[in-house]
This record gives structure tokens, sequence and C-alpha cells, in this order.
């Protein structure tokens, strides 16, 4: 009787263990997101389109509604081209050859570390709004024609909003808006991501 009673005690006491725990919000998650959008390069009389994103990131959230987010971001041109022209080089970003940038480079990669502030506003269990502001070290380059025409590292800034929604299972997903300046570059992107909370 005695052995029956206390291993229906730590059943018990395991089962309800097991419910908190279930219940308790992880501080960890990872995600990925990816987008697209352009860039705007020393002013607005050079910009692109065309230009596809990837992040991927870690959260912690150190308190409720509070993240720090260290995440890694890649971006490239996608099929941008230029022909030599009789007054310099005619540049675009589809297979019309629709002139819809003067930017002179028919290549373009990104690099960045980022860290960040990231804050969130329930709208419901599942549903939130968030904004993160946050540094990046970034790496850029611009190449037209194989030659290298810019070639830029530093400290940039980096702003992002959006809406978020989590299942109990700690799968998530998200939609947002990201804003970049990183030196003489601007860069906007529309993103869609997968998270995971574990």
């Amino acid at each position: 009787m005695k052995l029956f009673t206390k291993i229906s005690m730590s059943l018990i006491s395991l089962a309800i263990s097991t419910a908190v725990l279930a219940d308790q919000k992880s501080p960890h998650s990872v995600g990925l997101q990816v987008g697209v959008g352009g860039i705007e390069y020393q002013g607005s009389d050079a910009e692109g389109t065309g230009v596809g994103t990837s992040y991927l990131y870690y959260n912690y959230n150190f308190m409720p509604n509070y993240t720090i987010e260290l995440g890694l971001l890649g971006s490239s041109d996608f099929d941008w081209k230029c022909d030599e022209a009789t007054d310099g080089w005619d540049c675009y970003s589809n297979d019309k050859r629709k002139n819809d940038f003067v930017l002179d480079a028919d290549k373009f990669e990104l690099n960045a570390t980022v860290i960040a502030l990231k804050s969130s506003i329930a709208l419901s269990k599942r549903n939130s709004l968030y904004g993160k502001v946050g540094a990046s070290y970034y790496d850029y380059e611009m190449i037209l024609n194989g030659d290298k025409t810019v070639n830029e590292t530093g400290i940039g800034f980096m702003l992002e909003g959006g809406w978020q929604y989590r299942w109990d299972t700690g799968m998530g997903m998200n939609t947002g808006l990201q804003y970049q300046k990183m030196g003489d570059l601007k860069s906007s992107n529309l993103n869609v991501g997968i998270s995971y909370s574990f």
C-alpha cells in the first residue's frame, strides 16, 4: 500500500509539473524571414528594385513584451542587368529591358549582423503587433560589368514593424515592413516569416 501511494503521488506530481511547464511561455525562439524590396543609394537619384532578402534570427524574451534579437541578414539582387548606352549604362531589373532604376549596377550583395530590441502588443491570445529597433554591422558591394564599383562596411540602423501569430505548438508566423539605413544605402522590404518557440 505504501509503494502504491508513493507511485500515485509521484505520477500526480509529474502530471502537475508537466502541465505547469507546458503552460509557461518559452523565452527562446528562432525564425526565418524572406522578403522583397528595393534599395536607394546616395539619394533618390540612384535606386534599384528587385532585391531579395533573407533574415535568420534568435529571440530571447527577457521580460514581458520585450525581446532581444540577434540576426544574420543577407540581400542580393535578382536578375539585374545593364547594357552599355551612348550616355553611360542602361540598367534594369527584368527581361523586358524596362529601365526601372538609374543605379549603375548589375549585381548587389549585402551581409549584416543585427542586434535589436523588439516589443510587442497583444491583440488576442495568439495575435500581436510588434516593432523592433536595432543596429547592424553591414558589408555590401555593387558590381557593374564585372568591376566592383561600391564596397562599404560600417554600423547601420534598422526598424521593423508588423503582425505576428503564434500557435500553442510554438510555431509562429509574421509579416512586416523592414527599413535599414547603412551609410549611403537605404533598404526597404516587405517580409514574411516563420518562427518556433522552444
